[in-house]
């Protein structure tokens, strides 16, 4: 049997970690490139979810020192906008046997979303909604909710938004995001995007979802 507080704990650790990658997977800035808190809560987040996947979280970071937010934003033009085409595609559709954007996985992802308690506006979201930053965001999202809800001891929604995430998780997040990571790896000249893939491969490829508790 799961031990509630382990659960809660393990969960708590997964949430931080899918937070902190929805920031970096979005255009580098300044502000969050030279904050300590960032990096450090993702390195703590590893410690227990993944022990030896730690240290590619300090690789990430000693690569962050070593350029500059300019440089970096170049880069993330270059790789996932470009100013032809996108050599490292972000969204999940272009991984899952299309090669066009708003497929019926898209749809299936949306409709993820709603049964999970958000409001969704396609027409209002600046990208597409299977964005990696999008949907690493709605792990976080289900991840928290589950939490807060199992303190408050909604077991049973906390099953629900659980259950989802499986859903979600392996059906869809899982299957793709890994090959993006790959792709950003073979893409890329920058030692912080390597190390970015890196550490984000780790967290879905060797993190699994904890058993719900009893």
């Amino acid at each position: 049997m799961v031990n509630t507080e382990d659960f809660v704990s393990f969960e708590q650790a997964r949430a931080v970690a899918f937070n902190r990658f929805t920031a970096l997977l979005c255009q580098p800035e300044d502000d969050l490139l030279n904050s300590p808190d960032v990096f450090g809560t993702l390195r703590q987040a590893f410690e227990l979810v993944d022990p030896d996947g730690g240290g590619c979280v300090e690789r990430m970071q000693q690569a962050a020192k070593q350029t500059t937010a300019q440089e970096l934003l170049v880069e993330y033009t270059r790789l996932f906008i470009g100013p032809f085409k996108m050599l490292v595609p972000p969204y999940s559709s272009l991984y899952l046997g299309s090669d066009r954007l708003m497929t019926e996985e898209t749809v299936w992802v949306v409709n993820c979303y709603g049964k999970s308690g958000l409001e969704f506006d396609v027409q209002q979201l600046k990208d597409a909604p299977d964005h990696i930053a999008v949907e690493t965001e709605f792990m976080y999202y289900l991840i928290h909710g589950e939490i807060n809800e199992l303190e408050a001891g909604n077991h049973d929604k906390a099953l629900a938004l659980w259950e989802n995430q499986q859903e979600f998780f392996t059906r869809h997040y899982k299957k793709w995001v890994p090959r993006f990571c790959a792709k950003l790896e073979s893409e890329t000249g920058s030692d912080y995007y390597k190390k970015l893939s890196e550490c984000l491969n780790r967290l879905v490829s060797h993190v699994n979802i904890p058993a719900f508790p009893n």
